[in-house]
């Protein structure tokens, strides 16, 4: 069973500052087998510190879901993550699926950053998240720098991330999107 615990969310000064101890969560099963695609790396199981994660540098928390709009914004975050990985950034998805259904998902998918199973949408409380799906980008220390809410078929929401993340990162802005001619 997956589960999540969230300690020390705090708004301060208008601001969220996610200064999480740790999350606790978990992603089903011990084994994800070998045709999963090195998916087990990517769950996140136990105990994880948020502190940690956000201590390294910014980290975005999609609140998402396996569904057709979801699934078809996924593709720009990941080219998101793949853009800004090497620069320190880290996703971290929060799908509401059941563990069981989501590890089948994610091999899919080839998902390429951190994920986790909260069906019960502790995380989606937590945030005050009234959308699916919600994007929590969260600066290096915590401090919640942007939410971007609703899904964007064509990766405008993956774009605007893509440029408060170069500002967070002091790097030049990746071309998400396609540019019209």
């Amino acid at each position: 069973m997956a589960f999540l615990i969230l300690e020390h969310l705090r708004f301060i000064g208008g601001v969220w500052h996610a200064s999480l101890d740790y999350l606790r969560l978990g992603c089903g099963r011990d084994d994800f087998g070998s045709s999963s695609g090195g998916c087990k790396e990517r769950c996140l199981e136990g105990r994880v510190d948020l502190g940690k994660l956000t201590a390294d540098g910014p980290v975005l928390v999609r609140l998402t879901c396996a569904c057709s709009g979801c699934d078809a914004e996924l593709p720009y975050f990941q080219k998101l993550q793949a853009a800004y990985k090497e620069k320190g950034l880290t996703t971290l998805a929060v799908f509401q699926e059941e563990p069981a259904s989501l590890e089948s998902y994610v091999a899919q998918k080839d998902i390429q950053f951190l994920w986790l199973a909260d069906p019960k949408g502790a995380l989606w409380k937590t945030f005050e998240a009234k959308t699916m799906p919600t994007n929590v980008l969260l600066d290096k220390g915590g401090k919640v720098v942007k939410v971007v809410a609703g899904c964007t078929k064509d990766g405008k929401n993956a774009q605007a991330l893509s440029s408060e993340i170069a500002k967070l990162l002091n790097t030049q802005e990746a071309q998400i999107t396609e540019t019209k001619k």
